[in-house]
């Protein structure tokens, strides 16, 4: 592929480069570039489908897929650095955050579930083998880090045991959407705080994506955001 191709995305690769060498200091802006460009290289098909659809859509669904690029890659190298392998990376699941809270919130490991961890293709969770409390001792630390609002929402929907109905009259929200959007985006970004998600690779093949599909915001890599 000519530079010609990539150029009018460089400043995607230039945005993502810089927001991953912040995130990973071990890891060299430039290596991160020259891993963006790959992908590029790499799906030459994927790229002329996306450029098929309005600018923004395609925008949107290239920042995803060079997020996920970095994420893959700096997390490689920064196993590489510390001595470990990402094999043995654990990822919280939205389910599994969304099981614990109630006792995470309340402060009653009585409460905590019991969990069926052993999905195939993942690595032991932290609670496994009688170690619950250093689960919901990090979901604990990563919900004290997000901002009121979204603490507030996860507090009156997990440890009140609130619905959307009543958690949108409690902080005046305009109806039940509203507050399953905020509460849904407090997950998100209570993810963010443990780690993030699990990045996923495209591969360079024709799919059907359409444009209302590309809907990610700018900082919406697998669901991530930030504050």
């Amino acid at each position: 592929m000519n530079w010609e191709r990539i150029e009018p995305w460089d400043y995607i690769v230039v945005h993502v480069a810089d927001e991953y060498s912040r995130k990973f200091t071990m890891v060299a802006r430039e290596d991160i570039k020259q891993s963006l460009y790959e992908w590029f290289v790499s799906h030459p098909r994927k790229l002329t489908e996306w450029e098929s659809f309005s600018k923004k859509s395609a925008q949107n669904l290239l920042y995803r897929s060079l997020r996920n690029q970095a994420l893959d890659y700096c997390q490689y190298w920064k196993s590489k650095s510390l001595g470990y392998e990402t094999s043995d990376l654990y990822f919280y699941e939205p389910d599994i955050i969304e099981a614990l809270l109630p006792a995470v919130l309340r402060g009653d490991v009585t409460e905590a579930p019991v969990l069926n961890l052993g999905m195939p293709g993942k690595p032991s969770a932290p609670a496994e083998g009688g170690n619950m409390m250093a689960m919901m001792a990090e979901i604990k630390a990563a919900y004290l880090k997000l901002n009121t609002e979204d603490r507030h929402i996860l507090y009156h929907k997990y440890a009140g045991s609130l619905s959307y109905a009543d958690i949108a009259e409690e902080l005046a929200l305009p109806s039940d959407d509203a507050a399953r959007m905020r509460h849904n985006r407090a997950i998100k970004k209570l993810i963010t705080r443990l780690g993030g998600f699990r990045s996923y690779l495209d591969k360079d093949k024709t799919e059907e994506v359409r444009q209302d599909e590309s809907s990610h915001n700018e900082d919406g890599e697998q669901g991530q955001e930030t504050d």
